[in-house]
């Protein structure tokens, strides 16, 4: 779900995760590739309520349709093993992004929250475009959501670009970044103008062997660390160093997934359940659920779904697998 954007010059994090408006036509996927799209990164939140009026009124993120009632549909939570829970959700569209943003809360079902930091394996990232960021810094500081960004302001890189990194109510990373020079082309109307996810890694090569040997994505592994000060302030990681691995999602010609592993800083892996508010999803289409199956249990994936096997929602099939760092895929078959 990555609309990468690319700043030039002195960087931030965003220099090696987002660019600016360039995407390049998706590879077709390789023929052991299942994967054909992807669909909505989903957030597991403590209150739907809440954290809806943060995305909308805060961020800037509008609502496809009103948040669902809570209900117990025995297929869903099959597919998630939260047997004999509830649980209701809200999508949201990302202008500019093949990925939406989903809200989902659980109830009738114990719940652990957790609130991970950005270095944390399994922490999850949204990313954001925005064309006015003072505004929206504006009404962060309002809601009380924590500013990752060492010194509570934007950095400033290259061409004018600003970065700025802060956590939603139930802890997930958001990277909020204004451009800098002027963009041709049309743009979407509002003041969020393109999206993107990046995960936090415990081990590059596990990560991108799993993606690459198990799903077909074709990734670029990132190989050393980078220490550089200004883009570990920026993304509230001080001390720290990092590398990235990215690569299309098959079947898309905008969305990109990245990878970002940080050393030199103490972390904590995520070890969460579906229905723990900080718990990130991932909605990917597949074609050929059977055999991804066949795959992914050859392969010794850990699979969420309550027996092990998809389950039946209308005309489809769908299946969670825990990924190796605690990000949820949900593989989609319509």
């Amino acid at each position: 779900m990555l609309l990468t954007i690319r700043l030039s010059g002195i960087a931030t994090l965003m220099t090696a995760t987002l660019a600016f408006g360039q995407t390049a036509p998706a590879p077709a996927p390789s023929p052991q590739s299942f994967i054909t799209g992807v669909g909505n990164f989903s957030h597991i939140v403590a209150d739907l309520d809440k954290s809806l009026a943060f995305y909308r009124d805060v961020i800037g993120l509008q609502p496809n349709a009103p948040p669902r009632p809570f209900d117990g549909n025995p297929a869903i939570m099959r597919l998630g093993n939260t047997l004999n829970a509830q649980s209701r959700f809200v999508a949201l569209s990302v202008p500019g992004s093949a990925i939406g943003v989903e809200l989902i809360e659980y109830k009738d079902i114990e719940r652990s929250p957790v609130r991970p930091r950005f270095q944390d394996p399994g922490a999850a990232n949204l990313i954001l475009r925005v064309r006015d960021l003072d505004a929206v810094i504006a009404r962060v500081k309002q809601s009380g959501a924590k500013i990752l960004t060492v010194g509570g302001v934007p950095a400033t890189i290259g061409n004018g670009g600003r970065i700025l990194f802060i956590q939603d109510l139930d802890g997930f990373v958001i990277e909020l970044s204004q451009a800098g020079a002027a963009r041709g082309g049309a743009q979407a109307p509002g003041n969020v103008v393109g999206g993107g996810f990046e995960l936090a890694i415990e081990d590059t090569t596990k990560t991108v062997d799993f993606y690459q040997k198990v799903l077909g994505f074709q990734l670029t592994a990132g190989t050393t660390f980078n220490n550089d000060k200004v883009m570990n302030d920026t993304a509230g990681v001080p001390g720290g160093a990092f590398k990235q691995s990215r690569g299309p999602i098959p079947g898309t010609t905008n969305a990109t997934i990245t990878f970002i592993e940080f050393a030199n800083v103490d972390r904590k892996a995520l070890k969460t359940r579906v229905q723990d508010p900080g718990t990130a999803i991932l909605q990917l289409n597949v074609r050929d659920m059977d055999g991804l199956m066949k795959v992914l249990k050859a392969n010794g994936a850990n699979i969420i779904t309550s027996g092990g096997e998809p389950v039946s929602l209308g005309p489809g099939k769908l299946v969670i697998v825990r990924d190796p760092n605690n990000l949820f895929l949900e593989f989609i078959q319509r």
